[in-house]
């Protein structure tokens, strides 16, 4: 390190910033005989400390078709203190790719997103333009139909 001259002031360096802790939970990927079907998969990414901590979830459904079309739909949300607490519990249990009861719930959210999917493109359900939630699957912690497009934490 050099020596500061008169006049100079001496700037630290930057904190460096922690990184999200990324979580990657066990994948779905369901096909027919013909090979079309979905893959699910839900990434968490943990920042902050303490009580500062937040979690963002990030769900992604990938639709494949018999043509080997694609259709990608990804939702964003921040997880509500009581859905943390929650995710702390289960995460031994949804980690373990072996548990039976994992390979049961991570499909059970696999269907119901798919099930979600489908009625939002037949125009059966309203969808937020900014955030993917939906009247079946509003935002972490709740939110309300601000306009016709975006939720109450999207405005």
């Amino acid at each position: 390190m050099r020596g500061v001259r008169a006049g100079e002031k001496r700037v630290s360096a930057p904190a460096k910033a922690r990184a999200a802790e990324h979580i990657h939970l066990p994948s779905v990927h369901l096909r027919g005989e013909d090979g079309s079907g979905f893959d699910y998969d839900e990434d968490l990414f943990v920042s902050g400390r303490g009580r500062r901590q937040w979690v963002e979830r990030v769900v992604r459904l990938v639709v494949i078709e018999r043509d080997g079309y694609e259709h990608v739909r990804e939702t964003r949300d921040t997880l509500c203190a009581e859905e943390m607490e929650q995710l702390r519990a289960d995460l031994p249990i949804l980690m373990d790719e072996e548990n039976p009861a994992s390979a049961a719930s991570m499909k059970e959210c696999a269907n119901k997103e798919m099930a979600r999917q489908i009625r939002i493109a037949r125009g059966e359900e309203q969808v937020c333009h900014a955030c993917g939630c939906s009247e079946t699957r509003s935002c972490s912690g709740g939110c309300l139909w601000a306009t016709a497009t975006l939720c109450s934490r999207c405005v």
